[in-house]
């Protein structure tokens, strides 16, 4: 009997643990998506302070960070920190991610504009955002295996879960705390401070983020296999290269069509509904933020049902129903109506909601725990390069092209009939290894 009671104090200790190190790694998330988001909500001030219309050179610069400079550098910061995880530590490199994050977006906020150093200004400014790209790159990937690995068997999918949930309430954040200070002060003081709240708050955030994170322990599989593993000259991104190349580019794909959801399904519709459909600036947004709060909600109810039926099986479903559900949504969308238009969004977040899961949910299950953290974070890099990066571009060259206001979603539709024939390629490996597909 004392043998029962003792494991089960030990389950109940790892639940608690497992609880608590999830909370830090979601909270880390929900921070870094808010100072990753916050750039593209105030870009209209950034460009008058930083890169003045007249100068053909800072016009010039001001076009390179609109194609997504940050997207660029984060598969360099996958693989730095993917490295640094998979060697010395998740929590050593999620601190890390979330210490060089929450000093680029300060200091963010510090910067001279233009007026005051010239052309140092927009240099640093890109300086700073490539290294919020780069930090980026670690986080989601590292935060996704850390989860894995603590969590409960029967709950990943659940726990994993939070990470897309809680980084589109992170989204929300920036968006309202932009909103906010731009209806407190005058179109003069925006432009002189009003701007720097935002990316000043990211400080005290990332202080908190960073206590949470020195409070937790690393994850009990990979400190398990740290202690087996006899090479001390442990490098992850060769074995990885070397032996895992055919699950890596199914992790890039699934992350492609996850990317491709995201941006052209919660990002770029805000100028689809403002330019396209010519809703005014405000309904479109308050549709946008309506819907990504929605899916905030609905991703760990996906994540419940993850947990029944299986990462793969999920996927699959969100494949379908991107098929089966994105045509109507945007027809419902384009009648012109913004109660039709948020009914048509929030019928699109029932297939991002399950792709969100079950992306978050299978990618980890695709490596071994001692290059875990570098191939979840290179692969997904990789996918929101390519999906995040050209997907938007892709829909808007595609509507001039053809005049069709559902393009969008008939990319989306595209996107889900890949996944499905990625889905099926994935198998399940040997019950006695440390992850499930290959």
């Amino acid at each position: 009997m004392t043998g029962t009671g003792d494991e089960a104090t030990s389950v109940a200790t790892r639940e608690r643990k497992a609880k608590k190190a999830t909370a830090a790694a979601v909270f880390g998330t929900f921070v870094e998506y808010y100072d990753f988001s916050v750039y593209g909500y105030v870009a209209a001030t950034l460009a008058t302070v930083f890169f003045p219309g007249e100068d053909p050179i800072l016009g010039l610069l001001s076009t390179l960070l609109v194609f997504g400079s940050a997207f660029l550098v984060r598969p360099l910061g996958a693989i730095y920190f993917g490295r640094l995880g998979d060697k010395v530590g998740r929590r050593k490199s999620l601190i890390a991610c979330i210490t060089c994050m929450g000093l680029a977006a300060g200091l963010t906020g510090l910067l001279p504009g233009y007026a005051q150093i010239g052309i140092w200004a927009p240099i640093l400014l890109i300086v700073l955002r490539l290294l919020q790209g780069f930090s980026t790159g670690g986080e989601i990937g590292g935060a996704a295996a850390y989860i894995r690995e603590w969590a409960p068997e029967r709950r990943r999918s659940l726990y994993v879960s939070f990470v897309p949930s809680i980084g589109n309430f992170g989204k929300a954040l920036a968006a309202g705390v932009t909103a906010l200070v731009a209806s407190a002060v005058s179109a003069e003081v925006m432009l002189d401070w009003g701007w720097r709240v935002p990316f000043l708050l990211a400080i005290p955030l990332g202080v908190l983020v960073l206590v949470a994170r020195l409070k937790v322990e690393d994850s009990p599989e990979y400190v398990e296999n740290s202690a087996k593993r006899q090479d001390d000259d442990h490098r992850p991104v060769r074995e990885l290269f070397a032996n895992h190349r055919a699950p890596l580019a199914k992790v890039v794909a699934i992350a492609l069509v996850q990317n491709i959801g995201t941006y052209v399904g919660t990002v770029f519709v805000a100028v689809y509904f403002s330019d396209i459909l010519h809703f005014s600036g405000a309904a479109a947004s308050t549709i946008v933020l309506v819907a990504v709060l929605l899916a905030a909600l609905l991703i760990p109810a996906a994540g419940q049902v993850g947990a029944r039926v299986g990462g793969k099986r999920l996927l699959m479903w969100s494949y379908f129903a991107y098929i089966v559900i994105v045509v109507p949504s945007f027809m419902l969308m384009g009648l012109g109506s913004v109660g039709l238009a948020m009914l048509g969004l929030a019928l699109s977040m029932i297939p991002y909601a399950l792709c969100q899961a079950g992306t978050y949910t299978t990618i980890p299950e695709f490596f071994p725990v001692q290059v875990r953290h570098t191939g979840v974070a290179f692969g997904h890099s990789v996918g929101a390069v390519i999906g995040g990066g050209g997907a938007p571009y892709l829909a808007t060259w595609l509507i001039d092209t053809t005049g069709n206001t559902l393009v969008p979603a008939f990319v989306l539709v595209l996107a889900g009939v890949l996944g499905l024939a990625v889905s099926m390629t994935v198998r399940r490996t040997p019950a006695n290894v440390t992850h499930l597909y290959r």
